[in-house]
C-alpha cells in the first residue's frame, strides 16, 4: 500500500491540516494517511502542550470523517523524542511492504537540510511536499533541487490551493472567544468546548 504521514502536535488539528491529508490523498492516490500526534517534540515546549490523549482524541474526530484517514500512536507511545526519521526507521520495521510518503508544508521544507538525519528520512520516504504562504512554487521547486544535491532524495509538489490557518492563530481566537467554526471541524470544536481547553467556555 501506498501510506501518506502527517506528523505535528496537531494543538488543535485544523482543516488546514485536514487539507494537506486529502489533498496528498488525492493527488497521489494514496491507499490510506496516518496523522501521527507528536509525543515528545524536539521543537515543542511540551509543557505549553494540550495532553497527548487530548490531541490523539481531536485526531480521532477529525478522522472519523474520512474512510481512509486514521491516527497513529506511534509517537505517543514512544519515550524517544519524537524525531520523523526514528518514526520512519519503526515504521519500515513495522510494515516493510508498504511505501510511505511523508507530507510537509513547504515551510518545513525550507529547513529540511537541518532536521536530524534528513538523508535518512529521504531514503525511507517520499517527501511530498504542500505549498504554505510565504513560499511560491519556483522557490520550493529551486530548494528541491538544492536538497538533491546533498542526498539522495524524491521530493514531490503537491498541487493544491493554498490554505492559511495555524494552530497558533486558532488558540488565539478561542482564547478570545471569537469564532472558529470555519477552521476546526465541528466534532473536533465541540470536544474542545466540552473539554475546556484552549480556555474556551
Amino acid at each position: 500500500m501506498d501510506i501518506g504521514i502527517l506528523g505535528g502536535s496537531f494543538d488543535p488539528i485544523h482543516n488546514g491540516h485536514l487539507h494537506m491529508a486529502v489533498s496528498a490523498y488525492r493527488s497521489f492516490l494514496l491507499d490510506q494517511v496516518w496523522l501521527m500526534p507528536a509525543g515528545h517534540s524536539p521543537n515543542k515546549d511540551e509543557a505549553g502542550m494540550t495532553g497527548a490523549l487530548q490531541r490523539y482524541r481531536m485526531c480521532e474526530l477529525a478522522a472519523s470523517t474520512y474512510d481512509w484517514l486514521t491516527v497513529s500512536r506511534l509517537e505517543l507511545d514512544s519515550a524517544e523524542t519524537s524525531y520523523t526519521y526514528r518514526t520512519l526507521e519503526k515504521l519500515k520495521k513495522q510494515y516493510p511492504a508498504e511505501h510511505f510518503y511523508f507530507i510537509m508544508g513547504g515551510d518545513s521544507l525550507d529547513y529540511f537540510e537541518s532536521w536530524k538525519h534528513p538523508e535518512t528520512i529521504a531514503k525511507l520516504c517520499t517527501v511530498l511536499v504542500i505549498p504554505r504562504d510565504r513560499f511560491d512554487i519556483p522557490a520550493l521547486e529551486e530548494k528541491i533541487k538544492k536538497l538533491e544535491q546533498l542526498f539522495p532524495c524524491d521530493i514531490r509538489m503537491v498541487s493544491c490551493d493554498r490554505y492559511p490557518v495555524s494552530s497558533t492563530e486558532i488558540r488565539a481566537k478561542l482564547l478570545r472567544g471569537e469564532e472558529t467554526e470555519e477552521e476546526i471541524p465541528q466534532k473536533v470544536l465541540t470536544y474542545i468546548r466540552e473539554q475546556g481547553l484552549y480556555r474556551v467556555r
